[in-house]
């Protein structure tokens, strides 16, 4: 006998078993289980109620204990053929299980949360229970002593949850107990109750006083319209609408109304941007590459303030004229406000906005609004590459060599990768953008994988500004410990008493970065992770960045009870007090993530910096990328060398992005600008080419150093983490996953690797964890994953591995 059966990915499965699962579908739910569709599964060993996507329905021969979908959760599809695709190259290459992939493509808002109650059937009886066995006993008296639905609910999802579940289900069974399904979703539908003309009805129905045919006039011309504003265009009362939809000549619907943030301004025609003649060049030709209609991918290296975003605009509408849409990504948040407005002033409500900031509410209804076509432009940051676009021409990605382009959490993809495959989809044009490009992506652009373009001059009578190197060494020696060296504390004020403003870029928020007791010398650390507590001003405690442990900077040192505590280093939070002593009366700006805790903050503040508001902003790397303020003509870098000597071999590449980028927001208009370098390193290769915004330079320099090392682009790099309580199995864990990873690399043939020890990560405890890691220098190709799964199987099927999550990350930093 054949049933119809659906090929389910099941949610919560580890990657290394991740499959598709068969489940029987029900008679009631034919018509409605396709692939694309969520379902709702029993699934494991205890029939724990989880989600899952169809990817097939067949029929086939009927198999005995093949479990059946207990409901469907989508009205129809919500992944299409290019959804699939995506889905299966994730869990095939970021190692991550296809459900895992599959919540990357549709919004939080869509989720469902599903749950089952019980509850007594009529007519039971409390003399029913001596004729039970014990545990069933004891469930009804717990449930009949829970005082409110909440404490019942508990019952069934708190500790034991699972035995009370399967008891309850032996109780249905009896009779006395019966079973409820509730689905409910995160988000719910934002409407507007608007009104129409009934069926068969139109302005000359007969039986109406004139103000009530003059709404349905106004009705029959416009087809429906909200409540209120029928009754304003008729110039009647609302009582005037309600009376026809009693009479049943109108009727009353609920219309979504999308959440949208931000609303546009105006809107100004893309064709009036005046481009430079080698912007003209450089579009140009990006206009033909997009034109050939077939995948590409081009690299547009300029330095800062060349005028980039002028070229993504002209493309974009471009892509817009020939009815397709784009994406723009952007690395950071703090960057999506001030791109938003500006974007939103060319393209007006066709431009959506995606990222982690907006509500739930919000974020679904971008969502539809994309889907709908009825936006075609999508700006936001990594999660925007999965935007459902149905007719994608153009994918831009604006300073590309960002690490946050990479995830850091499962799934671990990196945002270019999944670019890359839906334009080879769409036949479409990928743009990376960077004046800091990253190794990779330059060096596949000089090696022919990427076509090159670049802008080497600043836009219009802007002039790359002027570097001062401070050796703050040479400061101390002349007697001046403070962190702001004389000289930049000289041009922060010359720049105030100019009416000029000033950026200083300090990447440690907090007041000081550590404390140490004055009287054993130990150094206050967070007891939960292997770091130093810094001291935070604003609310007086000491505080972990990673955990979140507080304590106050008065209590006795753990070491040896004493309370003389020093407090050392330098924070975001300790250079404002300097300068505000230093410059009374001048407005200052402190932006790290203590100061934008707020939905708008970002928004709210670069808008008031912009307007001339604050005389000088104070942040972390949140004010180093990709922002244009006119009015700023002074840069200070504090402590440019602070990530120089990390444990990443990136660390070169990622400190001379930063200080560029930095010292590009100087100038950028046209009076003339200065950044004041301070550091300990003057002479360091990487720090001169950064001052010199020479990126040519220290990419013939670092790409020897790659090739020497055999580092990316001449491998790829895996990582393999290891974390747990217990110090002691942890390394014996890593130590052994070692050895069968080495046995299976030594077996095989023609996979060509580099198998590095085990060795700590550089910080070695978060949260109660011990962290280890092991690193393969590999090829990454589909022989060597399949592989590393294999090994990570094999490890997981041995009893000493429980308590031991194992994760792998390809090209992802070593941290």
């Amino acid at each position: 006998m054949k049933i119809l059966t659906a090929a389910v990915a099941v949610e919560k499965t580890a990657f290394h078993f991740d499959r598709l699962f068969s489940y029987a579908v029900p008679e009631e739910l034919a018509s409605s289980v396709c692939r694309g569709v969520r379902v709702l599964v029993p699934f494991g060993r205890g029939n724990r109620l989880s989600q899952g996507m169809v990817f097939s329905v067949a029929e086939e021969e009927a198999k005995p204990g093949l479990k059946e979908i207990i409901t469907v959760l989508d009205e129809g599809p919500i992944l299409d053929e290019e959804g699939f695709r995506i889905v299966e190259y994730m869990a095939d290459t970021a190692f991550s299980s296809r459900y895992e992939a599959v919540k990357c493509l549709i919004p939080a808002g869509l989720s469902v949360e599903a749950k089952i109650s019980y509850s007594f059937v009529k007519g039971f009886e409390k003399e029913m229970l001596p004729n039970l066995e014990k545990e069933e006993q004891l469930l009804i008296r717990l449930m009949l002593s829970a005082d409110t639905p909440k404490e019942l609910e508990l019952l069934f999802a708190g500790e034991g949850a699972a035995g009370r579940r399967k008891t309850a289900g032996i109780l249905c069974e009896k009779g006395i107990l019966k079973e409820e399904q509730t689905l409910t979703r995160k988000v719910g539908d934002k409407t507007a109750r608007m009104v129409r003309l009934a069926e068969g009805v139109d302005s000359e129905t007969a039986g109406v006083t004139p103000k009530q045919r003059e709404v349905l006039r106004i009705l029959e011309a416009v087809g429906a319209a909200a409540e209120r504003e029928a009754a304003y265009h008729a110039g009647v009362t609302e009582a005037v609408v309600r009376t026809l939809v009693k009479k049943g000549l109108c009727e009353y619907f609920e219309q979504i109304v999308y959440r949208t943030p931000q609303m546009p301004e105006g809107h100004t025609d893309p064709g009036e941007l005046n481009l430079s003649q080698k912007q003209q060049e450089v579009y140009e030709s990006l206009l033909s590459l997009y034109r050939k209609d077939e995948a590409a991918a081009a690299l547009l290296f300029g330095v800062t303030g060349s005028g980039k975003t002028q070229i993504f605009i002209r493309l974009i509408s471009d892509c817009l004229v020939e009815g397709k849409q784009a994406i723009l990504m952007v690395p950071e948040i703090a960057l999506t406000p001030q791109m938003l407005r500006k974007f939103r002033g060319f393209f007006g409500r066709d431009v959506a906005v995606l990222h982690s900031s907006l509500s739930l509410g919000e974020r679904l209804d971008e969502y539809r609004r994309i889907k709908s076509g009825e936006a075609r432009v999508v700006i936001g940051t990594r999660s925007s590459v999965f935007a459902p676009c149905s007719r994608l021409g153009l994918i831009i990605m604006d300073e590309e060599g960002e690490h946050s382009y990479k995830s850091d959490t499962t799934p671990r993809y990196h945002a270019r990768d999944i670019a890359k495959l839906r334009c080879v989809h769409h036949r479409a044009l990928l743009l990376l953008a960077s004046a800091t490009p990253s190794v990779e992506s330059y060096y596949a652009a000089k090696t022919g994988r990427y076509h090159l373009y670049t802008l080497r001059e600043r836009y219009g009578k802007a002039a790359l500004p002027s570097v001062e190197m401070i050796d703050m060494l040479g400061e101390e020696q002349n007697g001046n410990y403070s962190p702001l060296s004389d000289s930049l504390a000289e041009e922060l004020l010359h720049a105030y008493e100019r009416g000029e403003q000033s950026i200083v870029l300090l990447n440690r928020r907090g007041y000081a970065t550590f404390g140490i007791c004055t009287d054993c010398g130990e150094a206050v650390k967070c007891p939960n992770c292997s770091i130093s507590l810094t001291y935070h001003k604003a609310n007086g405690y000491l505080m972990c960045h990673y955990c979140g442990f507080t304590r106050r900077p008065q209590d006795p040192c753990p070491s040896c009870g004493s309370k003389h505590l020093r407090l050392m280093g330098t924070g975001t939070q300790k250079v404002e007090d300097l300068i505000a002593k230093q410059i009374p009366s001048a407005r200052v700006l402190r932006m790290d993530t203590d100061t934008t805790y707020s939905r708008y903050a970002y928004e709210e503040k670069f808008s008031k910096f912009e307007a001339g508001e604050y005389d000088i902003m104070i942040g972390t790397q949140m004010v180093a990328k990709g922002l244009n303020f006119p009015g700023v003509t002074l840069v200070g870098v504090l402590g440019a060398d602070q990530y120089l000597y990390s444990g990443d071999f990136r660390c070169g590449e990622k400190t001379f992005s930063l200080i560029t980028q930095v010292v590009g927001r100087s100038g950028r208009y046209e009076k003339p600008g200065l950044a004041c370098i301070q550091t300990v390193s003057p002479d360091h290769p990487v720090i001169r080419y950064a001052a010199a915004q020479d990126y040519e330079g220290f990419y013939a320099d670092e790409i020897q150093i790659r090739k020497a090392a055999l580092q990316p682009p001449f491998c790829d790099l895996m990582v393999v983490g290891f974390s747990g309580a217990d110090e002691e199995k942890v390394r014996i864990c890593a130590e052994r996953f070692h050895g069968i990873l080495r046995k299976k690399l030594l077996a095989a043939e023609g996979i060509p690797a580099v198998l590095l020890g085990v060795s700590q990560a550089n910080v070695y405890r978060v949260s109660g964890k011990y962290r280890l890691r092991i690193v393969v220098k590999c090829k990454n190709n589909r022989r060597f994953r399949d592989l590393v799964r294999q090994a990570v199987a094999e490890a997981d099927g041995e009893k000493l591995f429980r308590g031991v999550s194992v994760y792998l990350d390809m090209n992802g930093d070593i941290a």
